[in-house]
């Protein structure tokens, strides 16, 4: 089995270190790391595509003298496991051209260096090799699910046709827009067979609508939300686009992550952080089926999460919608990321 390890821990690093998702950084800990006081120098990291810190995942550590930074991505070879009573369980990994396939071809050297990080085995405890890292890899992807999640961007706003800001103006529907989101929902109701979606739904009035059109044919429920609204223009909500351009902030020549067009608005950075959390609850939770009913920049940023960017990929990463833009992604269960389609009409 061959994955993508994450380097979270290095002997260059005496403190444990503490993975920020939102941020893809990685900030200290108050305490030491095992590795460094055990006087491990193997880097240590978890396997990507069981998940992201601090939702669910599995650790490894790699057997390699290679020197890494950390945030560093390493193509490994699942080799063994440590298996804990608490199911705490750390993989033993290769890099991927090793010619070492199994625990038991590792140097003396090397398991002394395994065994010194975890001298202690309690009952049921210990070392194992390939063929029960393999039983156990593949029983925790089992238990996970694959997700479909649809995104719709909502139809037709007055804001579209009045020259006003959207943003976190509150603008209702066009009749036309009405009739789009309408055609929407039919066209989504033969989307993954006869299976039950959940609905999250932006607060603003125009998704709002858009979701009630939407679910004169599919009739789903939603969780109405505040966190999945359009990036906040702050005093440009709700403007026009001749006031507004008049009365921004003047922006830099290069792309700046923290520009604000005003005092009160939020920049790329703000959203990022207002979305990642509701990003890491869907893609951690059992919802199976997943519909998100938002606004263009905010489902943008949210496609890039499900691809696995980061926030500097948005400098030269953009997925731009439409109003009514429909897309689907499939997410499996060993953390392959499928766009099935991206900013369809229906």
């Amino acid at each position: 089995m061959i994955f993508t390890a994450k380097i979270e821990q290095t002997m260059e690093y005496p403190k444990r270190m503490k993975y920020l998702a939102q941020t893809d950084s990685f900030v200290e800990k108050d305490c030491d790391s095992l590795s460094y006081v055990r006087n491990v120098p193997q880097p240590y990291g978890w396997i990507k595509e069981s998940g992201t810190p601090p939702c669910g995942h599995l650790d490894v550590i790699i057997m390699t003298d290679k020197k890494y930074r950390l945030g560093d991505e390493e193509r490994v070879k699942i080799i063994g496991v440590f298996c804990r009573n608490d199911g705490d369980n750390k993989f033993v990994g290769v890099c991927e051209n090793s010619d070492i396939e199994d625990y038991s071809e590792l140097s003396e050297k090397e398991k002394a260096d395994l065994h010194r990080l975890y001298p202690r085995e309690e009952e049921g405890e210990g070392w194992f090799d390939r063929k029960i890292a393999e039983e156990m890899i593949r029983e925790y992807f089992q238990k996970k699910k694959r997700k479909t999640i649809i995104t719709v961007q909502h139809t037709e706003s007055q804001h579209h046709i009045n020259g006003m800001i959207g943003a976190w103006g509150d603008w209702e529907l066009t009749e036309r827009g009405k009739r789009q989101a309408y055609e929407i929902g039919k066209g989504l109701s033969g989307e993954n067979g006869s299976q039950e979606f959940s609905m999250y739904v932006s607060d603003l009035k125009r998704a709002m609508q858009t979701a009630d059109e939407i679910n004169k044919t599919l009739k789903i429920v939603p969780e109405v939300t505040r966190v999945i609204r359009e990036v906040n223009a702050g005093a440009g909500n709700g403007q026009s686009r001749e006031w507004y351009n008049a009365n921004k902030n003047p922006a830099k020549d290069s792309y700046d992550p923290d520009y604000k067009p005003f005092e009160d608005a939020e920049s790329d950075r703000d959203l990022w952080n207002r979305l990642y959390p509701f990003y890491q609850e869907i893609i951690s939770n059992d919802m199976e089926n997943i519909m998100i009913v938002s606004h263009g920049t905010t489902l943008s940023f949210l496609h890039s999460m499900f691809m696995g960017d980061t926030f500097r990929d948005i400098a030269h990463t953009r997925f731009i919608g439409f109003g009514g833009a429909v897309s689907k992604f499939t997410i499996e269960p060993e953390g392959k990321v499928i766009a099935n389609y991206i900013n369809r009409r229906m």
